[in-house]
């Protein structure tokens, strides 16, 4: 069975805890696929406590570029601090392109008696543009973009923080982080979210729906046949990607086909594919020093397979991260 494969490399590619990068109630039920970048993981891991100085740049430039825009008032009357407050940002989508599929959680530090009443002063500020309002206890925040399109954003709790294409959506998520009997996310999507933890700085997570839809229109790519690659979207049940952040980086990408046939394919191919790169690489690195750290981190690089499942491996060691970075011009 599908699902099977699906809890299969959930526990293949989960690390400890049994928490998730975000929890599946907060997301709609057609939900497709799903971002998450957690902030507080990055600035808590060892690399970024090692890196200080880049960091605080970092800070600074997201600081200049929040002066250019009005919103970095609002959130000066607010109290939130984004390099302190802001915990971790997700973008889910039913797997189409249209706009009106996107939600966002946004988990952080809120003080929601300030945000409110920042809130109502913007709205009083910009006239129709921003409306407040109630659902229950929850405060409503309706932003309106341009003459057709309004998000319906609500104050969940003073930690989280959701934005709706529809006030049904957005009182669909209220519902269900209250514990009313709201439909949850398929289960083919909530095994994929048990790969993630909250340690990870990125996670990604895509079901073979999703690809599919994403991939319709991939000119000789991964759509219907595949075109050159030899396998298509249609021989996917799901991709889960993360990046982890400690002391070094470590990039991870899991595939989950739907029979073995598909999945030695695809390690085949991401190995010979592997072979060419190092390649390609390691000639340029003949030519140019500066792509030495390159090819360090290609060869940390590893493809496997095990039944349905296709894993990517790979890392960035803090040397090579710092061998990069010297490189790189200076602010």
């Amino acid at each position: 069975m599908r699902l099977t494969k699906l809890a299969t490399v959930a526990l293949v590619l989960a690390l400890t805890g049994s928490a998730h990068a975000i929890d599946p109630k907060y997301l709609p039920p057609d939900t497709q696929a799903a971002i998450t970048v957690n902030l507080k993981a990055l600035l808590n891991s060892d690399l970024a406590k090692a890196k200080k100085d880049l960091v605080q740049q970092l800070k600074v430039g997201l600081q200049d570029k929040l002066a250019e825009s009005p919103a970095k008032a609002y959130l000066d009357k607010a109290g939130f601090d984004l390099m302190r407050d802001l915990h971790s940002v997700t973008i889910a989508t039913d797997g189409s392109q249209e706009d009106d599929s996107v939600f966002i959680a946004v988990e952080g530090n809120f003080n929601s008696e300030k945000l409110i009443e920042t809130a109502r002063e913007a709205a009083r500020n910009e006239g129709e543009a921003l409306k407040v309002s109630k659902a229950g206890s929850v405060t409503v925040f309706e932003i309106k973009k341009g003459e057709q399109k309004t998000i319906y954003a609500g104050l969940v709790s003073d930690s989280l923080l959701v934005a709706a294409p529809s006030r049904e959506a957005l009182n669909a998520t209220i519902g269900r982080v209250n514990g009313g009997r709201v439909a949850g996310v398929k289960p083919a999507l909530k095994s994929l979210l048990a790969s993630t933890n909250p340690k990870q700085a990125i996670s990604i997570v895509a079901t073979g729906e999703a690809i599919t839809k994403g991939m319709q229109k991939a000119p000789g790519g991964l759509g219907k046949g595949g075109g050159n690659l030899g396998f298509s979207a249609e021989d996917l049940d799901g991709i889960t990607m993360s990046v982890t952040v400690a002391r070094d980086v470590t990039l991870q990408v899991g595939i989950i086909t739907k029979d073995e046939d598909s999945a030695k394919k695809i390690a085949a191919g991401a190995n010979l594919g592997l072979l060419a790169v190092r390649g390609m690489i390691a000639q340029k690195a003949q030519e140019d020093a500066k792509v030495q750290p390159v090819v360090d981190i290609a060869n940390t690089l590893r493809v496997t397979n095990q039944g349905v499942n296709v894993q990517l491996r790979g890392e960035v060691t803090q040397e090579n991260l710092d061998r990069i970075l010297a490189f790189l011009p200076r602010r």
